[in-house]
């Protein structure tokens, strides 16, 4: 009887593997910094996605740090044309704001298509981050983040 359980509880993980698809792998390829008040922020601003099927989520963790006292994260959204290149499409599902960055899931509906029979895409977000503005007050700076894959039949 326990060995009939085990051998069911296996099937139903190797079922819900094939329902739910797996996120893509992001990796990320560089930082960037921007200046206010007097106060420098580094933060992860590109990302490349390996192993990517087109309708499948993609996670992408952003993380900062200031010279001085920085944070928290304000606004995170779409910015400029949000996809590229001509052809591409997506929507962002969920986004999380942490101590030091903040977790953002998204999904490609569509790639522009290459002579491979895959399909490349980019995503250009933008993470509003509070920062001081040298006068004793606050102010909200633009972090621009952006996103580039290879679908995976390329």
């Amino acid at each position: 009887m326990k060995r009939k359980s085990m051998l069911l509880a296996a099937v139903a993980v190797v079922a819900l593997g094939a329902v739910i698809p797996a996120s893509a792998q992001s990796i990320k390829e560089g930082t960037c910094t921007a200046e206010a008040g007097g106060v420098t922020v580094t933060y992860d601003c590109r990302f490349n996605v390996k192993d990517y099927v087109t309708g499948t989520p993609v996670k992408i963790t952003v993380g900062y740090s200031c010279t001085g006292e920085c944070g928290p994260v304000m606004s995170f959204g779409l910015r400029d044309r949000g996809f590229s290149p001509a052809g591409t499409s997506g929507h962002m599902v969920s986004g999380r704001r942490g101590a030091n960055g903040l977790e953002l899931t998204f999904v490609f509906d569509s790639l522009k298509k290459t002579g491979y029979g895959g399909g490349v895409g980019n995503a250009y977000f933008h993470m509003g981050l509070m920062m001081p503005d040298g006068n004793g007050g606050l102010t909200v700076i633009s972090c621009p983040v952006d996103v580039h894959l290879k679908d995976s039949n390329d």
